[in-house]
């Protein structure tokens, strides 16, 4: 078992490290940090419907973006966002996209799922394998705490069979020989869940190359971690797990999320152990901060305590980082200032991209709307009123969506139902209709494969028998199947 909370730079660490890699760390660590802050403010003025960001992990996800390699999985949770940005899968633009549920540009889900939720493609367009060897690889995320942990352990599980049949198996696509990690993290909460705890027993037993993260902030939205997990210490709780000569176990390295140098020293040496020898690891990482609380749903200033809000504001990893460039002699106050403003003023610039773009179909269809309308009051003048006042309340709607758009069309139709051969009104339904098609395009499609090889365009073949075929139990026909394979 290691135990790493290093507070002081290590030379031969640090000599490791060079001055741009340290600086384009801090720079990033600004760049996600401000991505959370105005996320938060999207939601709070009604552009976004629900936010939940990854603020306070910057620091230990920037390095352990370092030390992911090409083949390795991750399968993670919604607060790796700096994670996925520093591993290059993941750029503001869609980030921002997502939380707007952007469908036409969130490469994601397409607006389907709530933000800070990751994928990568593992099939092309026409439905074949990419090479999974080429990269780094997320799977893609779900909303339900601890659900990642099981999928987790599948992906190590295939590693460890890629290495054991390196000769029968040599397929580069999907494997390097089983060099690769597979990567989940969590937070402190979740470990109460019973899919943790299995999922730790068995890779302990199985011995695959699983790195666990736990990212302990010290509490599960607003219940103290005293209150739900034994010892008040997920790793001091895990102890029993690790190998003692048992020949199968788990290793456990904990770390402050605010120290640079010992989490790279942590992880460097963890990780090149499990790519050895798959030997699973859990990585505690504690002193994790939450400075604008557990979501946009709430406040962390009605559960925790002005002593410890002040702990947090001290302890937070990016003012510990910027503490640490200066003293090391990096960078200059005046340098980093400017990074953090030129930082600040990027990210102000894609926001408002990525919301023009998100935007600016839904304002040009409610122009069109609005202008119809217009033609319709003016065919309709004993409906004036009530179809000028449709109009006006769209009008009046500063981020209109789809649904009041529609709304508002269905409502206009209503409203001169008696006129149903009227020029304008049947222009309008032409409008809605085509408007209906393409929502079906935008939002029902792509829920199974559409490439030439999707399982639902393979040819069924119908099972023949012979008049002498035995009946046997359908166990004994699976058995043999595997067995010729």
């Amino acid at each position: 078992m290691s135990d790493t909370t290093l507070q002081q730079p290590d030379s031969q660490t640090l000599a490791s490290f060079s001055t741009g890699q340290l600086l384009r760390d801090y720079s990033l660590s600004v760049l996600s940090r401000e991505s959370s802050v105005i996320a938060r403010k999207e939601v709070l003025t009604g552009k976004a419907k629900f936010g939940i960001t990854g603020d306070g992990k910057e620091l230990p996800q920037i390095v352990l973006a370092h030390y992911c390699q090409p083949g390795d999985f991750r399968s993670g949770y919604y607060r790796d966002q700096t994670w996925m940005l520093a591993a290059g899968l993941m750029t503001i633009e869609a980030y921002f996209a997502q939380l707007y549920a952007d469908i036409e540009n969130d490469p994601y889900s397409g607006g389907r799922q709530m933000n800070c939720h990751f994928a990568t493609p593992l099939l092309n367009h026409e439905g074949r394998w990419l090479p999974q060897t080429a990269r780094f690889n997320s799977s893609a995320d779900i909303s339900s705490t601890g659900g990642q942990m099981a999928r987790a352990l599948g992906l190590a599980q295939a590693s460890k069979v890629y290495r054991q049949q390196a000769e029968a198996l040599p397929d580069t696509y999907f494997s390097n020989l089983g060099r690769e990690i597979s990567i989940v993290s969590i937070g402190d909460a979740s470990t109460s869940e019973g899919v943790f705890w299995e999922t730790v027993n068995a890779a302990a037993v199985m011995q695959v190359p699983l790195a666990i993260f736990v990212w302990d902030d010290g509490y599960g939205i607003s219940v103290p971690t005293e209150l739900q997990t034994a010892k008040g210490n997920i790793s001091a709780v895990l102890r029993g797990f690790c190998d003692e000569g048992a020949g199968n176990g788990i290793d456990i390295y904990t770390c402050n999320g605010h120290d640079y140098v010992g989490l790279h020293e942590v992880i460097s040496r963890g990780f090149d152990k499990i790519r050895h020898t798959h030997t699973p690891a859990l990585f505690h990482i504690k002193e994790i901060t939450q400075p604008q609380g557990h979501s946009t749903s709430g406040s962390h200033e009605r559960y925790k305590s002005k002593e410890r809000l002040e702990w947090e504001r001290d302890h937070d990893c990016l003012r510990r980082f910027r503490d640490w460039v200066l003293v090391q002699g990096i960078a200059t106050p005046d340098e980093l200032n400017a990074l953090e403003a030129e930082e600040k003023k990027a990210m102000e610039r894609v926001r408002q991209e990525a919301w023009s773009a998100f935007r600016d179909p839904m304002e040009n269809e409610k122009r069109t709307v609005l202008a119809m309308l217009r033609s319709l009051s003016a065919a309709h003048a004993d409906h004036s009123a009530t179809l000028d006042q449709l109009a006006a309340d769209l009008d009046a709607k500063p981020t209109a969506q789809r649904r009041d758009i529609l709304s508002t069309v269905q409502q206009a139709l209503v409203a001169v139902r008696r006129a149903p051969t009227s020029l304008p009104r049947q222009q309008l339904q032409a409008w809605k209709q085509h408007y209906h098609e393409q929502n079906r395009e935008r939002y029902n499609t792509h829920l199974h494969s559409h490439s030439p090889l999707a399982a639902t365009r393979v040819a069924a073949v119908p099972a023949t028998f012979s008049e002498h075929s035995p009946t046997v139990n359908g166990f004994e026909i699976l058995n043999a199947a595997f067995d010729a394979i």
